[in-house]
């Protein structure tokens, strides 16, 4: 009985793993995992980043206007000048984050009324970013300070009354493709 058994057994595994596999067949796919999650990007900006052809970037009294070469697969300055790899990584990494990632906190324009403004930084930002697609502006942001607790940095939106805290490594990169781009 026990062979007898042990025989069924594995007949009836092998006719199921048979089905299983003419099933994955005829539907052409694994069948979806659950557990796994979708990536979505939730940036600020919801143009991808591979559309931003030109990016305008001001640091201070600097300010400078950068195309995307697609046959050379970096920026260039709109004179023709090259621009180190060093800012050209910096750069895509800025234009990806600010399609992939979200603000932490949004503070809405009714919050807003009656506050200083100063220390959010905004009025001198550290660096702005102009991001366009062909001719029009897609979006313009003002990176400002960092939050008290040192985690976040404020952000502003060229027509949004709202003040964004964003990771300040997304204000981070963006210093650090000014930076690059302007020597210092």
């Amino acid at each position: 009985m026990t062979r007898r058994f042990s025989n069924t057994l594995a007949m009836a595994t092998a006719v199921l793993a048979l089905a299983y596999l003419s099933l994955m067949v005829l539907v052409g796919e694994l069948p979806g995992q659950s557990q796994l999650v979708r990536f979505e990007a939730r940036g600020i900006m919801q143009v991808p980043p591979e559309q931003i052809d030109r990016v305008e970037l001001v640091q201070g009294e600097q300010k400078v206007l950068l195309h995307r070469d697609r046959e050379a697969a970096r920026w260039i300055g709109v004179d023709g000048s090259a621009v180190s790899m060093e800012a050209g990584r910096h750069l895509a990494m800025a234009v990806q984050m600010m399609n992939t990632s979200a603000p932490v906190k949004e503070l809405p324009e009714e919050e807003l009324i009656g506050v200083d403004h100063g220390p959010f930084g905004l009025d001198a930002p550290a660096v702005q970013a102009g991001l366009y697609r062909g001719q029009a502006i897609v979006m313009q942001a003002r990176f400002g300070g960092i939050n008290p607790e040192g985690y976040l940095q404020y952000m502003a939106v060229a027509g949004d009354p709202r003040v964004f805290l964003m990771s300040r490594f997304v204000g981070a990169e963006w210093r650090m493709a000014a930076d690059a781009v302007f020597g210092r």
